[in-house]
């Protein structure tokens, strides 16, 4: 008879939050950070989160839709961590700076963060006629 090793199963619990921003996240990223460190307190970490506005959830398309969160915790003990949030500073579609995103981010993994959220596709809010100023949003994760 072979004995057969058998890979210990992750138990992971995840949870969905709506967080109370119905205008673009930008207005509120200082609220939306305070929020998801506290979570990160509690051992949540942020398995998906846009932070680029999309305009179907603007107050005008759909008033009083909140930005869904997806929130994942490894059974066992706490693991807390913290979130910051960097604006990498290009308008463009992202594909055209992929090579100085990545080195940035290797400078932020050198400090311990690491990457918890990013929407790399082309967004027209983002666009350099839209909003020449608003940089793009990615969302960073470290222990504690």
């Amino acid at each position: 008879m072979n004995a057969q090793t058998v890979a210990p199963t992750r138990v992971v619990e995840h949870r969905i939050e709506r967080l109370p921003i119905i205008e673009h996240p930008e207005t509120h990223l200082a609220e939306l950070l305070e929020t998801l460190n506290t979570f990160g307190r509690q051992g949540w970490q942020v398995a998906s989160a846009d932070l680029t506005h999309h305009p179907a959830y603007s107050p005008a398309a759909q008033p009083g839709v909140m930005l869904p969160v997806l929130l994942e915790r490894l059974a066992g003990p706490i693991r807390p961590v913290e979130y910051r949030i960097e604006r990498m500073p290009f308008q463009e579609h992202p594909e055209k700076h992929l090579a100085e995103l990545l080195a940035r981010l290797d400078e932020l993994a050198a400090e311990g963060w690491r990457v918890a959220s990013v929407d790399l596709t082309h967004h027209p809010a983002y666009s350099p006629g839209a909003q020449p100023n608003l940089p793009l949003p990615v969302l960073l994760e470290r222990d504690l």
